[in-house]
């Protein structure tokens, strides 16, 4: 990890400039932060729904029928998706979350444009590393090299040496860096800056031992 990217994974409440060559970006990957609906357990029901739908349409739709609540950081970041994509004109890979998060009438206009990252048939914690992993093999998939990544702002630092150590390019950083925690998420990490600075530090040192970054 270069000085500098160490020195931003360290203090990482500050986030990341914008990239200066955005514009050279072809594809956003989108991380989402927290949720206020469906717990880990519930997830496994997700992915039964995706094989009975086979389809990302669909199954947005059936959760959106269960009142789902992606949270307040999860509806900024799609805000921000939605920005890029229609000043950028460039695809997006969002977990499902921010899909979720996305005006449903939007999502139909744009939805061949938009890739959705779903949790693993086994009922587990979806975490950073996984979602990141899933979204450089749709991109591969779609023949897609230039990433932009968006996430919340105390987490942007670790996604982007998350894609640099797996990919081995480092990505463009976007503007897309929200702020907002949201009390009611059902990850309690999430739910404020102490509690999300809490579990933090012991993150970012796990990651540097296991050579995550």
């Amino acid at each position: 990890m270069k000085l500098k990217n160490l020195i931003r994974y360290t203090f990482f409440w500050c986030g990341m400039p914008e990239s200066k060559k955005i514009y050279e970006g072809d594809v956003m990957l989108a991380q989402a932060f927290g949720r206020n609906s469906f717990t880990e357990t519930d997830l496994k029901i997700l992915n039964e729904k995706f094989n009975e739908f086979e389809s990302d349409e669909k199954i947005l739709e059936w959760i959106r029928t269960k009142n789902f609540d992606p949270g307040k950081p999860n509806k900024e970041i799609a805000n921000g998706i939605m920005d890029y994509m229609q000043r950028r004109y460039i695809p997006a890979i969002v977990q499902w979350e921010i899909a979720v998060a996305f005006p449903s009438d939007w999502y139909e206009r744009n939805k061949k444009y938009i890739t959705c990252i779903w949790p693993p048939e086994e009922s587990k914690y979806f975490d950073t590393r996984s979602v990141v992993i899933a979204s450089l093999k749709a991109m591969e998939e779609k023949k897609l090299s230039h990433p932009i990544v968006a996430a919340h702002k105390m987490q942007i630092v670790r996604v982007a040496c998350m894609v640099k150590k797996l990919s081995g390019k480092f990505p463009f950083v976007s503007e897309v860096q929200p702020k907002s925690f949201d009390r009611n998420s059902l990850q309690w990490w999430t739910r404020n800056i102490f509690f999300w600075l809490l579990r933090e530090f012991f993150v970012r040192i796990h990651h540097i031992i296991k050579r995550y970054v």
